[in-house]
């Protein structure tokens, strides 16, 4: 199997890949991919330019060979859509997109969402303390007992994995910086030195910056 997270990562932090390494472990897989959506179709325009987002999602793999950059996205020109991607990824292996639970209940309305069961597997990322299955099992696809049911079918599968996510947004950490917050300890620490040299989500209206981050950030656990 091939395990894919998508996302913009604006920016990517320890909560990204505290989730893939936690699917990659479950999934008994060798690596997980970290796959930019560089111009997302269906949301906003992410704060953060594609350039600089990819250089972070850099960053934040670069020491951890079980965690792969992609630019799939990137490199193709248009919006980004999950359906396209998923389709120019297929081979010989099955592929499991990795997904949090809030995001789960906007998948109908992405891009040619009715092909999605027919290319790929679910594996929905849940929260510390979430029980049970809340939102709906999208079109075609079929909710498994056991995550060792993915590798026994070529696609269509949904497993819900317990306790992958940590409490972190990119959100917050945008608006941490925008305030004028030090948002080091959400971040790898090769991000975290990158948003403070490039001066990356701040508000004009905030005078002053977060400390040396050589001084401040942690290292990437």
């Amino acid at each position: 199997m091939k395990a894919i997270l998508g996302g913009t990562f604006d920016p990517v932090h320890l909560g990204h890949l505290h989730a893939a390494r936690r699917a990659r472990a479950a999934l008994g897989v060798p690596d997980v991919t970290l796959l930019l959506a560089a111009r997302p179709g269906h949301r906003a325009a992410p704060r953060a330019g594609t350039r600089d987002r990819w250089r972070m999602l850099r960053l934040a793999t670069r020491r951890d060979a079980g965690l792969l950059a992609s630019d799939l996205e990137v490199v193709r020109p248009g919006p980004s859509y999950t359906v396209d991607s998923l389709s120019g990824l297929r081979g010989g292996d099955p592929l499991v997109w990795l997904i949090g639970r809030d995001a789960l209940a906007d998948v109908p309305s992405w891009h040619r969402a009715g092909e999605l069961a027919s290319l790929c597997h679910l594996l929905v990322l849940d929260r510390p303390g979430v029980n049970g299955f809340g939102p709906p099992v999208p079109q075609g696809f079929e909710r498994l007992d056991d995550i060792a049911h993915l590798a026994e079918r070529p696609s269509g599968g949904l497993y819900c994995l317990p306790n992958a996510m940590l409490d972190i947004s990119a959100s917050q950490i945008r608006r941490m910086i925008a305030e004028g917050g030090d948002a080091s300890a959400l971040l790898p620490c090769d991000v975290w030195t990158y948003i403070w040299q490039r001066g990356l989500y701040r508000s004009s209206g905030v005078e002053g910056s977060p400390d040396e981050p050589k001084e401040r950030c942690r290292r990437d656990q």
